[in-house]
């Protein structure tokens, strides 16, 4: 018989072996619970990292089909727009941010931070890359063609900026900042070129303009003022944004080296159009006219147009007004969002509505058919382009405070601007915002495909800075 001293050895030995039998398997099963969440924790890592790779792809998608700017892609700053998407994966909760940011030079800056929910300490990849915005096929085929309006003021003979103290502002602008409300030295740029091809000197003529942009042309020496010594802010004002001066006129912003080509407008067609008639009286004697539904497309033929100037002219869908003879815009005009308006006119062309204030000036065109006078004048605000490459175009304000708005662009055989207007390219005409395809309508021509300058992954949490 075992005596009681051997049977406390093992009762000892037994709870020695159970004790560390519990430690392996509890230090087991922590070992097996960690390596377990950092399987799920790396695997959910690939799974952030292809959030990131599709936020990207998302927004190359949105740049080359013009959908920057749109509900899902709302503007957050100037040439900056945001993306954000909470679908979640699986059992896990994930989001996914990008942010795009324009370049101003044909390059976007693309950030995306792909996260996925594990707790307190989510998941995250984030990567940013840079693409380079190509020219299409018909982009490269036209040159500047219609693309005069990539510039701002263009004229085939002559520019003449005529005015007294203050003198008139010009500036770029972006009609998707600000719902397209141009504010000088708030949201505006130095994109805007006043231009001509002309060889001849002084074919540009500058009195008393404040221009943040540049003064190009094809040859001939630039006309400024500058004969007031005591009070600079009354003479020519010329600057960009890498200019060192606070006032006068920045050599490096005049050139003259402009070679862009001032073709004739391509006139649209009838075809496709639900095509109408009316008869001169009508303007006059109907106050307040609607044309065009949504989702259409309508095509006014007329002989002239002499619209009432207590009325109000409402477009919907894309309509096409063709005047056989001359133009009088007198009513004002509303173009409603998504809607788009020619005006097409054989003799002189006059506007003199006080409003015409859609978002997108790439919503309106006026195109003179030959070459007779286009004059605007008395406006508040005038949104859209003028194509009048044959005629002598005149932009007059109504002077006071606040000056006249002009937001869009002119080309003409000789452009003169005066009275206290204030004149602001939209940066978006240069960006394909018109149609230079035969039929010359309103619309949008896709970007060039878009070429990867840089690639990198970066910290989530500079991700934004």
């Amino acid at each position: 018989m075992k005596n009681r001293s051997e049977n406390g050895s093992v009762i000892v030995l037994a709870m020695i072996f159970g004790t560390v039998a519990v430690l392996a398997i509890t230090y087991l099963g922590s070992s097996l619970a960690t390596e377990y969440k950092t399987t799920v924790r790396y695997g959910l890592g690939y799974t952030a990292f292809h959030l990131s790779e599709s936020g990207v792809e998302l927004a190359m998608y949105a740049i080359t089909n013009e959908e920057l700017g749109d509900s899902d892609w709302p503007s957050t700053g100037d040439q900056t727009w945001t993306f954000t998407d909470n679908t979640p994966v699986g059992q896990y909760a994930s989001n996914t941010r990008v942010r795009v940011i324009n370049n101003g030079d044909g390059s976007y800056l693309i950030t995306a931070l792909g996260s996925v929910d594990l707790g307190s300490n989510p998941v995250q990849r984030a990567v940013e890359t840079v693409v380079q915005q190509g020219l299409t096929e018909e982009q490269e085929e036209d040159g500047t063609g219609s693309g005069a309006f990539d510039y701002g003021l263009v004229a085939k003979d002559a520019i003449k900026l005529n005015h007294n103290n203050p003198g008139m502002k010009i500036a770029s602008y972006d009609s998707d900042v600000d719902f397209g409300v141009p504010e000088f030295g708030v949201n505006t740029g130095f994109d805007v070129t006043v231009a001509t091809p002309s060889t001849t000197d002084n074919a540009i003529k500058v009195n008393n303009a404040y221009i943040t942009g540049s003064i190009r042309s094809g040859g001939g020496s630039i006309d400024y003022s500058n004969s007031h010594p005591h009070d600079p802010f009354q003479n020519a004002i010329v600057l960009g944004p890498d200019s060192t001066q606070a006032h006068g006129v920045d050599l490096n912003r005049l050139s003259i080296d402009f070679d862009g080509e001032v073709p004739d407008p391509d006139l649209p067609t009838q075809e496709g159009y639900n095509v109408l008639s009316f008869d001169q009286n009508y303007w006059q004697n109907n106050q307040d006219i609607e044309i065009g539904s949504t989702n259409s497309s309508t095509w006014v033929s007329t002989e002239r147009v002499n619209t009432n100037a207590q009325g109000t002219l409402t477009i919907r869908g894309e309509v096409v007004i063709d005047a056989q003879r001359n133009l009088n815009l007198a009513a004002d005009i509303v173009i409603e969002p998504g809607a788009t308006l020619i005006v097409m006119a054989g003799e002189n062309i006059h506007v003199n509505a006080s409003s015409i204030a859609q978002q997108y000036p790439s919503q309106f065109q006026l195109i003179a058919k030959s070459n007779r006078d286009v004059v605007l004048n008395n406006f508040d605000v005038f949104t859209g382009v003028v194509n009048a490459p044959n005629s002598n175009v005149r932009l007059a304000g109504v002077g006071g405070t606040p000056k006249s708005q002009f937001r869009g662009a002119v080309i003409g055989k000789n452009i003169e601007v005066t009275n206290g207007t204030e004149f602001y390219y939209d940066v978006n005409l240069g960006d394909g915002g018109f149609d230079n395809s035969e039929d010359g309508g309103l619309g949008t021509v896709p970007v060039g495909e878009l070429e990867l300058v840089s690639w990198a992954e970066v910290s989530p949490s500079r991700a934004f800075d």
